[in-house]
């Protein structure tokens, strides 16, 4: 060691671990990591059923429609459940809806929920392939 390190180890210490066993943590780290996000991203990409909320209108008081669209393999059947929700984030309605088998890959829906009170937005909670 050079008279520079001795100082530098003299002050602050010895390295907890060595130069090679850092490395080699370092690798087994990226490769976790790696292997976490390609875990993720297999899982993400495996969903059968992808909804998504296009647009909600306030029909009454106590009604609200949604427009929604869903992709999904052409002949698959699915059930979506949306709710309606007022200002407090609180479900104040909601609904199960069947999706029949479609020729596209995407298809556009409408559903109209009855609320128990003045929903402010919808969202869908799930939608399942059956």
């Amino acid at each position: 060691m050079t008279d520079a390190s001795d100082r530098r180890a003299d002050r602050y210490g010895k390295p907890l671990v060595g130069r090679r066993t850092a490395r080699v943590l370092l690798v087994l780290a990226a490769a976790a990591f790696l292997a976490v996000v390609f875990y993720v991203g297999i899982q993400a990409s495996s969903t059968p059923v992808r909804p998504e909320v296009l647009a909600y209108d306030h029909v009454a008081d106590d009604v609200i429609a949604v427009d929604y669209q869903v992709t999904m393999d052409p002949g698959t059947e699915a059930t979506c459940t949306i709710q309606a929700l007022n200002k407090g984030r609180a479900q104040v309605g909601f609904v199960e809806a069947s999706i029949p088998a479609q020729d596209t890959r995407r298809s556009t829906h409408h559903v109209e929920i009855s609320t128990q009170g003045k929903a402010v937005s919808a969202e869908i909670i799930n939608c399942t392939a059956r």
